[in-house]
């Protein structure tokens, strides 16, 4: 039986034409249609899975024509926008409200503003499904009636990298849709409606349509609602759990499941590619795949070497030490051609020879082509959406190439080798093709072809690209919010699918790839290097100075560097405290709404969920051996077994491996800070800690730099005034080497918030005393005597002569309030 993904059947999947006529007024007929659908909605009564429901219509006032978007469309001859349909759904004991509208692309690939419709649960802003329309019209002709279908496979979780599961939990979805008795285009979709071309007719009606689309809703809603989402307000529609233990088989029904394989995993047209699915990456960096290749084959030149050695050579070179790591890599040159084994040694073959005269790029993506799938299926991926995410990359492969991998590791091999062949450019965003991508797409334009018709099917409906549809930010800003409805702001999202160099042997941050992004810091020459060089000899970081010198800022900018590589997705930021256990890092039971005990984790195991880089901040705050405990052995790369229990029973460990609970992948990193002055509430670190941590101290900026940066922030464009001149000198004379800084350490972020306190407060000296009773003296506590007097006068000294005497005052009993214990006659 195949291994299908659900949604990809022979009916979806047609042979290209022979030429196809991309229609330009497939937008306009579309939203014509659409039009007529949303005008049509009006009361109505379901029946869904054995429950009666009553359904309101209210229809909003049109939502303003968008500022970008809708290309190919012109407000005056198309718009107003068709008017947005909330539909009240109530059923014995509960109720839910949907939101249907009309909605767009905004990629930069090639389905940017296609029209289509799409359904929300109001309350949630959850979707629910999304038909892109004007898709399935571009290649049509005119007299041609043009089935528009609707899929309806469940929400893919982020525990289902295994295509059974997923299939699992479609399945009751999929028996549901069959007995309402809604008309199927294919296994998997609906026939929502039809279209004639060109008069963009909906068919049978537009009633009809409207009336089969909120019954797939309100048959897809509860798979699609999350955890903790409410969605439904009372009583559920239906019993999902018990609809899905008994996989779709209705209570004292038949029993529909024993029939059901032969149409639940349609395959692919049979195929004769002898190609491989299992690709494997190379040692060195994502960056560096290809450079990689070319050293080791250099290596074997001018000798043979044996199988041992050549292990060696990866152990010492590129600390290698997994015999799976070693053995794939081997593999990999085999199976490409370019080196064979012989007698128990490696040594280049012709082609390897070949290949080597002349090493270019764009041999060995068309090596890597013939010997491995996929490779072109991403490329056309990027090319459609413009900027290629780690989720939709994920599911258009595996439902391309119609595989069920247990983790997104092929998927994230293949997006690297193209980024180490610069066919594709990697940003925050996703991968985008290069010149040379493009031109690889080129050399194979009638595979690419091909893969584009299977790829616009995969597509017409959205939600086969999961989270990244609903948190991404290709959602125009005019959709977020229909006039008449309360849309919350959602939660901080986070990827359900491992970055592409998560799972990666090592990792490789240089310097040149962060700095962008730490460009409003300045930093000590060489510090930037040093944290770069220190993450990837695999250690963690602790950033060590004064407040205010961008320790966090740092730490978070790194994290941002790395997800730009796809080694994580970010940050995940915790501030430590004295109250710190390991409940608080590991994680333990907590009490759940219905009085029963379950695990939660802390704050290391939600980064590591999240494909996060944990960034703890003040992180001598907490005893960090008792906060710690078992982590301490997991920060040095070993794994673990705790004494919590998953909800089936079985022990929750940590580790590097895919047997473990929490998977803690190598390019996983612990960025924390400490302050070096701060004597309140601080714990020592102890030795076993500070030997997990590269330590790296960033100091307060010299004057020169001080200065610099107090006369930027001072005088830049901006909503408040710049300072006069005056006020620059006295701040600049406060914070150097010979007033306040020779007392006390004091980062810059202290001193530019006073300087924005004062553009806004516009108040001359005055404004300055304030300024410094509000940011300047908490950081001031803990001086002994001397100093402190000695720091006073310098104060005062700044306020001299363009502060009114009041203002002085205030400042002088808030800074002996500070001192209690000490007195400053007439400092």
């Amino acid at each position: 039986m195949s291994s299908a993904a659900p949604w990809i059947t022979s009916e979806t999947t047609p042979a290209p034409a022979e030429a196809t006529t991309d229609r330009p007024d497939a937008n306009r007929i579309a939203l014509r249609a659409l039009r007529s659908l949303l005008d049509a909605a009006a009361p109505m009564d379901l029946t869904v899975e054995g429950a009666p429901v009553h359904v309101e219509v209210e229809r909003l006032p049109s939502a303003p024509w968008p500022a970008r978007g809708l290309e190919g469309l012109d407000q005056s001859a198309d718009g107003p926008l068709p008017r947005a349909v909330r539909l009240r759904c109530t059923w014995p004991g509960g109720s839910t409200e949907l939101l249907f509208s009309v909605a767009w692309w905004q990629t930069k690939g090639a389905y940017r503003h296609l029209v289509g419709i799409k359904i929300n649960v109001v309350s949630t802003s959850r979707e629910i499904l999304w038909t892109t329309v004007a898709l399935r019209l571009r290649d049509r002709l005119n007299g041609e009636v043009v089935p528009v279908p609707a899929l309806f496979s469940a929400w893919r979780r982020k525990d289902e990298d295994h295509e059974e599961k997923f299939r699992q939990r479609s399945m009751p979805l999929k028996l549901a849709v069959e007995r309402a008795g809604l008309p199927l285009a294919s296994p998997w979709n609906m026939e929502a409606f039809s279209i004639r071309l060109p008069d963009g007719e909906v068919l049978p009606s537009p009633e009809e349509g409207f009336r089969r689309l909120a019954h797939l809703a309100l048959l897809k809603l509860p798979f699609f609602l999350r955890d903790g989402e409410e969605g439904i307000e009372g009583k559920p529609l239906f019993d999902l759990a018990a609809l899905t233990a008994t996989n779709g088989e209705r209570q004292g029904g038949p029993a529909a499941a024993t029939a059901v394989p032969e149409v639940v995993e349609p395959a692919l047209r049979p195929s004769d590619d002898a190609r491989r699915d299992g690709v494997w990456s190379m040692p060195g960096g994502v960056r560096h795949y290809k450079q990689t290749l070319d050293t080791l084959l250099s290596e074997l030149r001018d000798r043979r070497l044996p199988e041992a050695d050549f292990f060696a050579l990866l152990h010492d070179r590129y600390e290698v030490t997994g015999e799976t790591a070693r053995q794939g890599y081997t593999n990999l040159l085999l199976h490409l051609g370019l080196v064979k084994l012989s007698e128990d040694r490696l040594e280049l073959t012709p082609e390897g020879e070949s290949y080597l005269e002349n090493p270019q790029p764009r041999a060995l993506f068309e090596r890597l082509h013939a010997t491995y799938t996929g490779f072109l299926e991403v490329l056309v991926i990027a090319k459609a959406l413009g900027r290629m995410d780690t989720t939709s990359a994920r599911n258009l492969l595996t439902a391309l190439l119609a595989k069920a991998w247990r983790t997104s590791n092929q998927v994230s091999f293949r997006r690297n080798w193209l980024l180490s062949l610069a066919a594709t450019e990697r940003q925050g965003d996703g991968d985008a093709l290069t010149d040379l991508g493009r031109q690889l797409l080129a050399d194979h334009a009638a595979e690419e072809a091909r893969i584009r018709s299977r790829l616009d099917e995969l597509l017409a409906d959205r939600s086969i690209l999961g989270d990244s549809v609903v948190t991404g930010g290709d959602v125009d800003e005019d959709l977020v919010t229909t006039p008449g409805t309360t849309t919350p702001t959602p939660p901080e999202p986070h990827a359900s699918t491992a970055p592409s160099a998560w799972f990666d042997e090592t990792l490789d941050l240089t310097a040149e790839l962060a700095r962008p992004f730490v460009s409003e810091l300045e930093l000590p020459a060489g510090l930037l290097a040093q944290a770069c060089a220190a993450l990837s000899a695999g250690k963690h970081l602790l950033f060590v100075g004064p407040p205010g010198t961008g320790k966090t800022q740092l730490a978070q900018a790194l994290a941002k560097a790395a997800a730009s590589d796809g080694y994580c997705t970010g940050a995940f930021v915790a501030t430590a405290s004295a109250d710190w256990t390991t409940f608080d890092t590991i994680g333990g039971y907590a009490l759940q709404q219905n009085n029963t005990l379950a695990f939660r984790p802390g704050v290391f195991l939600r980064a590591v969920e999240r494909y996060q880089w944990l960034v703890i901040d003040e992180l001598n705050r907490a005893d960090v051996d008792r906060a710690f405990g078992e982590l301490m052995t997991v920060l040095s790369g070993h794994p673990i077994d705790t004494a919590l229990l998953r909800e089936d029973g079985r022990t929750i460990s940590i580790g590097p491996n895919e047997s473990h609970t929490y998977r803690v992948s190598p390019t996983f990193r612990v960025i924390a800070t400490m302050n070096t002055w701060d004597k309140t509430s601080l714990f020592r670190l102890s030795y076993a800690v500070q030997r997990r941590f590269a330590m790296i101290h960033v100091d307060a900026p010299d004057e020169a730099t001080y200065a610099r940066l107090l006369e930027a922030h001072a005088r830049r464009e901006g909503v408040a005034p710049p300072l006069p001149d005056g006020a620059i000198g006295q701040l600049t004379r406060l914070f150097s080497a010979s007033g306040l800084l020779a007392h006390r350490a004091i980062g810059p972020a202290v001193a530019l918030d006073m300087v924005h306190y004062m553009r806004r407060r516009q108040a001359s000296g005055d404004g300055l005393a304030e300024a410094m009773a509000m940011y300047l003296l908490p950081q001031l506590e803990g001086l002994p005597q001397e100093p402190a007097a000695k720091v006073l006068r310098v104060l005062l000294s700044s306020l001299t002569g363009w502060t009114s005497s009041e203002a002085v005052a205030r400042l002088r009993r808030r800074y002996e309030e500070l001192f209690p214990h000490q007195t400053f006659g007439d400092a």
